[in-house]
């Protein structure tokens, strides 16, 4: 079970097909591979895991970094083409800002369509199809899954019920975006002050960065 995802911002703008700044952030360390925007979204995503661990509520706080042996940060594995070098580079980010490991604890197989491109009934076929698998010693861990982009939380959801059946004591997600399907609004909220996407989820809450959804 996953049990929440926390997203740093919108990729989109509320009211129009534009990108937010963070959003074109994201495609710039995503598609173009550019260096100085994959270490831009670091440093912001180091600031929103710092802030992320100081300001959630007890007890669930606590498990962003404290675990009975330590909280394992593993980034969500990339097979489509797209730089990958970046999610690894957010998972360090977030360890370093909270003081757990970073492991490399799944690996995927094959790969696929980007989610983007795929119909949300189809979406759960097309990430099993990925072969993702366990790979590392994740029983008895606390763990916080690290993406660039989230859309409906499939592939966190699933992701996170790998884990949990390879023994990690909980799963949570934290991502640098949400992003939307074309033609879909994503309805913003705040919670405690910070900006951010409202989950798809019902067991999952995000929580955003201040600026970061900002448009022009």
């Amino acid at each position: 079970m996953l049990e929440r995802i926390h997203v740093m911002g919108p990729y989109w703008c509320d009211d129009d097909p534009l990108p937010t700044p963070l959003g074109e952030l994201i495609a710039a360390a995503k598609d173009h591979h550019s260096a100085a925007a994959v270490t831009e979204l670091r440093e912001q995503l180091s600031d929103f895991a710092q802030n992320l661990a100081q300001n959630l509520d007890a007890p669930s706080g606590a498990a962003v970094t404290e675990t009975p042996r330590g909280t394992l940060v593993v980034p969500v594995p990339n097979g489509n083409g797209s730089n990958r070098r970046l999610v690894p580079a957010l998972a360090s980010a977030v360890a370093d800002a909270t003081g757990a490991t970073v492991r490399e604890a799944l690996t995927r197989r094959e790969t696929t369509t980007r989610m983007r491109d795929t119909p949300l009934q189809q979406r759960l076929a097309v990430v099993q199809a990925a072969g993702y698998e366990i790979e590392g010693q994740v029983a008895g861990h606390g763990v916080v899954l690290v993406d660039d982009v989230v859309m409906t939380g499939t592939t966190l959801r699933y992701l996170a019920r790998l884990l949990r059946d390879a023994g990690a004591t909980r799963v949570i997600a934290v991502v640098a975006a949400q992003t939307r399907r074309a033609g879909r609004q994503v309805t913003l909220t705040r919670i405690g002050g910070r900006a951010g996407a409202q989950s798809t989820s019902t067991d999952c809450r995000d929580l955003g960065r201040p600026g970061s959804g900002t448009c022009r």
